[in-house]
């Protein structure tokens, strides 16, 4: 009887243990790269970070607004963007003299009516700007947002 109880408290713990996995392997999907950008640069040199919550930007209702200004650091901030390029399930870029110069990316949404976003914009002398956006916005409607007149 001893073991058979013994056994079980095996197999739950096993079992948790692989729900447990099962369920960080899921929100690591969730995941970006950018985010290690954020975390990163958020107090650098050179680099300003806001980061705005439950707000509204131009008339639209944002859930997450993070913004990084950065300079001399394009080279070091590239690689998250095209990481993240690949999750991508929609892609805008303006492409100028054969580079990427600025875009957008729309990313799987957290949740139902929860949209990603990040947008970027490359100046000279590695310089830049990042921008994460969580919220109900529809592409268009980012779009609205980016290029209406002020």
């Amino acid at each position: 009887m001893r073991t058979n109880l013994l056994a079980d408290k095996w197999k739950r713990l096993i079992f948790c243990v692989l729900f447990i996995s099962a369920t960080l392997s899921m929100s690591a999907q969730q995941k970006l790269q950018i985010e290690q950008v954020f975390d990163r640069f958020a107090r650098a040199k050179n680099c300003k970070m806001v980061l705005l919550r439950h707000t509204s930007l131009r008339g639209f209702q944002l859930d997450v607004y993070k913004s990084l200004t950065y300079k001399n650091l394009a080279p070091v901030i590239e690689p998250y963007l095209k990481a993240d390029r690949k999750q991508a399930k929609k892609i805008k870029e303006v492409i100028e003299d054969g580079r990427v110069i600025s875009g957008y990316y729309m990313m799987t949404p957290l949740k139902e009516g929860v949209n990603r976003y990040i947008l970027f914009g490359k100046g000279t002398k590695n310089s830049g700007t990042v921008i994460y956006i969580e919220g109900a916005l529809t592409p268009d409607e980012i779009m609205k947002m980016c290029y209406s007149q002020r």
